[in-house]
């Protein structure tokens, strides 16, 4: 018994990110908006990037968070699943679609201001909703701005 455990736990592969940056995300408004006030929302985040060839995936926090495609060498588009929410207002879905410039430790991205290493944006936008005071199709913008951990 001890000795399949022990093959078990030895064969368990652990895959390092190809880097982390730690993000602070900050609400900016809407045209749009899904509630009255976007103002003072910031939180920060560990976000680590996995690539496969062009095909990224972000882990935010170490929770699978998004996914989407490497372009131009700095550029990433990504979208993240669909959450549900319940409140006793009714349901709703939303979703989080992104776009950021981002360099690692060795720099070497000019989109990228020079005291950061990702710089983006984020839009949450509700896809369905059931919820009396949530409109479908509303929207929360989002500054994503970090530098590398590593």
């Amino acid at each position: 018994m001890f000795y399949l455990f022990y093959l078990l736990f030895a064969c368990k592969e652990t895959i390092e990110p190809n880097g982390v940056w730690e993000i602070t995300v900050t609400g900016t408004g809407s045209d749009n908006p899904c509630v009255d006030s976007t103002e003072g929302f910031e939180k920060t985040y560990e976000y680590a990037l996995y690539f496969d060839g062009s095909f990224v995936e972000i882990k935010v926090d170490g929770e699978s968070f998004a996914t989407g495609e490497q372009r131009d060498g700095c550029s990433l588009e990504y979208t993240s699943g669909v959450y549900f929410e319940e409140s006793d207002n009714g349901i709703f879905r939303w979703q989080i679609e992104g776009e950021a410039e981002v360099e690692g430790a060795a720099g070497g991205c000019d989109a990228v201001p020079d005291h950061l290493d990702w710089f983006g944006t984020e839009t949450l936008k509700v896809v369905s909703s059931e919820n009396e005071s949530i409109e479908e199709g509303c929207t929360y913008n989002m500054d994503v701005q970090g530098t590398v951990v590593y």
